[in-house]
């Protein structure tokens, strides 16, 4: 100790351990003071465990991706339907359309109905109007 009539040294104060020193130290202390001792039939038991969770995992995965697949293919399926649909329904529209834009053409409401036809063939593909102009009556079939 110092005495009363002596001054103090700042420097005194200031010095530190080494470094080096200081991590040696901690170094050498254990930092896990339990100490854990296994033996086989734990060993078997903890590796038998996770190879278990692991197939856990594998085959729920698995599952989730089967499933995802029948959906895929149900879902191909529905489409399918659906263009299948559209293109029935493309079709009728379109019939109707050209159906309507033949009614509704010039040449369409200029035309008059047949009446008293005269067949000239058996089966009816061929017929001829009833004194038509420049035309040879012929008989009838029955």
């Amino acid at each position: 100790m110092q005495g009363p009539g002596k001054a103090r040294n700042p420097m005194a104060q200031l010095i530190l351990t080494h470094g080096s020193q200081f991590h040696r130290a901690l170094r050498t202390r254990n930092a896990f003071p339990l100490s854990l001792k296994v033996g086989k039939f734990f060993l078997l038991f903890s590796l038998t465990f996770m190879i278990g969770v692991i197939s856990f995992f594998y085959l729920l995965k698995s599952t989730e991706i089967d499933t995802q697949g029948f959906q895929l293919q149900r879902l191909e399926l529905q489409r399918n339907q659906l263009l299948t649909s559209f293109e029935s329904k493309g079709t009728g529209i379109a019939r109707f359309k050209s159906l309507s834009t033949v009614r509704e053409s010039d040449i369409a409401s200029s035309m008059v109905p047949i009446r008293n036809a005269i067949y000239l063939t058996k089966d009816g593909n061929i017929a001829q109007l009833p004194h038509a102009e420049g035309t040879i009556r012929a008989g009838r079939f029955p």
